[in-house]
């Protein structure tokens, strides 16, 4: 498979509850799609487990809090505080990849987020979910998720933080 069909994400399984119901609703990657809320720290990425766990057996578990909600175009999310260890393992990953720029190298800066909507009704899940902020997770893993479907991703492998 070409390597745009691999992501390196770390993923929160214990927020579903809170922000899947929009996610499913309006987001490209849905929870049905089996992905789960997360942060991306790489994609397109590399089907390289020895090379990633390289990259990443620096890092350890963190605590993660979301209490800001933020705007990309089209795209409301969630922002992680704190958002320097994501950096730091979207360098490390790059570091050990070069030939893999997050985004295809679209942005300048590496802006860590985890999405909750997109498109029309972002302004809608804003309203929602605005009330439950501040919530918590940890940062417990980063899984190297591969698209097998246009519409389907299953984890490939989990690296342990």
């Amino acid at each position: 498979m070409p390597a745009e069909a691999f992501a390196f994400s770390v993923p929160f399984r214990d927020l579903p509850p809170l922000v899947d119901e929009w996610r499913e609703r309006t987001c490209v990657a849905k929870p049905s799609h089996g992905v789960p809320p997360h942060v991306t720290l790489l994609i397109p990425a590399p089907p390289d487990l020895a090379g990633a766990a390289e990259a990443l057996a620096s890092f350890g578990p963190f605590d993660v809090t979301f209490a800001r909600l933020d705007r990309f175009p089209g795209t409301l999310w969630l922002a992680p505080e704190p958002s320097d260890p994501f950096v730091a393992m979207t360098r490390a990953l790059v570091a050990r990849f070069p030939d893999h720029a997050p985004y295809e190298g679209l942005f300048k800066e590496i802006t860590p987020h985890l999405t909750v909507a997109q498109g029309e009704d972002s302004g809608a899940a804003e309203t929602a979910l605005r009330p439950l902020l501040p919530f918590g997770s940890p940062a417990a893993s980063v899984v190297l998720f591969e698209q097998v479907a246009p519409d389907q991703w299953r984890e490939n492998a989990e690296f342990a933080l």
